[in-house]
């Protein structure tokens, strides 16, 4: 993140989102990964602040933007002021790359390690770098400072956090991107995958690692801020599949007079899936309350 891009059309959407996560309860966690203003023309998107449909999306978001976004020294630290996350917890040190390899390495062990620190009391961390993960997480490289580490996710997660961060694709095939997009998945198996992209101006996506005590929960909140920004955001999926659809605790299996069995499953997104092994390839998705009505009670 740098402070140039505050109020980007970017910076609505990725809020609008954590704010619908604030308001269902849950305390954010923002590490800003920021870093020095380049003097690009990135951050300068803002054009959609003259747009009242774009308002009614998240209208205190909005005009929280259109009071920082064309600010001389706009910063973070506007964001941070605005109340628009609530109680969020915020680390804003700048991350640089300075001296040796080694000693760029130990500055970003502390700065991390400090962060932690600053984050502690927060239910989901967002994370916020310039340019996505690093696969191969190596603070000695020049630029490192633009990317956060598979490790970095991994603390935060095995600390007791959930944890969402931006990336893009990029010009990465579709085949690179789905493998992109599931690496900490693939690293951090227990946890549960949620991916939102949004679309307005550049692609920019946001990766969730959920812990599975809380995947129902996040998996409500999303599904909210999805149908109201239907169009805008969308959902990616991971090599591990759906999630959503995952059975989730112990499955009631009957079989019936025909010699059919039926299985009712608990999905991860709290619906009911009945399935029948005489059609194997049919499953019936249905919420609770549909089937207290069918049941009449």
């Amino acid at each position: 993140m740098k402070n140039q891009y505050v109020g980007d059309v970017g910076d609505f959407g990725k809020y609008s989102m954590l704010r619908s996560f604030s308001e269902a309860g849950i305390r954010i966690g923002v590490n800003w990964y920021l870093t020095e203003d380049d003097g690009s023309n990135d951050g300068k998107y803002i054009s959609y602040l003259e747009d009242e449909k774009m308002r009614w999306r998240c209208p205190v978001v909005f005009d929280a933007m259109k009071g920082l976004a064309n600010k001389k020294n706009k910063s973070v630290v506007g964001v941070q002021k605005s109340g628009i996350l609530g109680d969020a917890l915020f680390y804003a040190e700048m991350l640089n790359a300075e001296g040796t390899p080694a000693e760029r390495e130990s500055q970003r062990t502390k700065w991390f390690s400090d962060s932690m620190d600053a984050l502690k009391a927060a239910d989901l961390i967002f994370m916020d770098p310039d340019n996505g993960l690093m696969e191969k997480g190596d603070a000695t490289k020049l630029g490192a400072e633009k990317y956060i580490f598979p490790d970095e996710v991994e603390k935060y997660y095995n600390a007791g956090h959930n944890v969402v961060y931006y990336c893009h694709k990029g010009r990465r095939s579709i085949g690179d991107w789905q493998d992109y997009k599931s690496v900490m998945f693939n690293r951090i198996p227990t946890s549960k995958p949620a991916i939102l992209t949004f679309h307005k101006g550049t692609q920019r996506s946001f990766i969730f690692v959920i812990h599975e005590k809380d995947f129902k929960e996040y998996r409500r909140i999303i599904d909210g801020f999805t149908d109201k920004w239907h169009r805008l955001f969308s959902e990616e999926y991971t090599n591990k599949g759906n999630a959503a659809g995952e059975a989730m605790g112990a499955a009631f299996t009957f079989t019936t007079s025909h010699g059919a069995n039926i299985t009712i499953e608990n999905r991860a997104d709290g619906q009911l899936q009945i399935k029948n092994s005489r059609k194997p390839n049919l499953t019936v998705v249905m919420t609770p309350d549909m089937v207290y009505g069918l049941l009449g009670l």
